[in-house]
């Protein structure tokens, strides 16, 4: 298949700018939406041509066929909701275990001793961070390989685990940064490291909170557009 000759270009160029202008998520997957629907358009304005339409109005009738750019990138907003769910979730599994390992050693440095209730008594957010965890391993399993045995979570849902999740990431860090400056403990460098870390997580999080909050706007309005959904396909 042939591209589309030049002088479509510019036109196409403009329509596909306008819908990346409406993508969020992950710029991966935005690329790779943005290579199929360029695929897609050059594909649609050559069979348009083979039929004897002039350049333009083949440009025309692909672009009508695929539906504004709101409608398009509306068909790929819960795809992109979850790519970015996914994202950040592995984000605060992968930097709690780190973080929570430095304040297990300034806080409890002896966890084999008083087993759970002292643990829980010199780390208080320990319930907060095995909930998140919890919540994080759960949408991981929802959205994806392990769809195919366990009941599929939406769009809508996973940035809600995103908004669960950054709020107790907020609550625990908060927490736990205060329960240390009120302890009264030395001053060490691996106290500046861990508070340090956390008020980095705590600055991501709000980040994320309006971020998923807007995206979870997003999915929650019913895709009604027939056009968005031939995008999809």
């Amino acid at each position: 298949m042939s591209p589309p000759p030049a002088a479509t270009r510019a036109r196409l160029d403009a329509y596909l700018g306008e819908i990346a202008a409406r993508l969020h998520g992950p710029s991966r997957r935005r690329a790779r939406i943005l290579t199929e629907l360029r695929d897609g358009l050059d594909e649609a304005v050559a069979d348009q041509i083979t039929a004897g339409l002039p350049a333009e109005d083949a440009v025309a009738v692909a672009i009508a066929r695929f539906g504004t750019p709101a409608a398009v990138a509306d068909a790929f907003a819960a795809e992109l909701t979850i790519a970015y769910a996914r994202r950040v979730l592995a984000w605060f599994v992968a930097t709690g275990p780190m973080v929570g390992i430095w304040w297990l050693f300034l806080l409890h440095p002896a966890p084999q001793r008083g087993g759970l209730i002292a643990l829980i008594a010199a780390i208080p957010v320990v319930p907060l961070a095995a909930a998140g965890l919890a919540a994080a391993a759960i949408t991981f399993a929802t959205t994806g390989r392990m769809m195919r045995w366990l009941p599929e979570a939406s769009a809508s849902r996973a940035a809600a685990t995103v908004l669960a999740v950054a709020g107790l990431v907020v609550v625990g860090d908060v927490t736990i940064v205060g329960v240390y400056l009120c302890s009264g403990a030395p001053v060490q460098p691996l106290g500046l490291v861990a508070v340090t870390a956390s008020l980095i997580r705590i600055g991501v999080s709000l980040l994320t909170v309006r971020r998923a909050t807007a995206l979870r706007r997003r999915v929650m309005v019913p895709d009604r557009s027939p056009v968005g959904r031939d995008a999809r396909r």
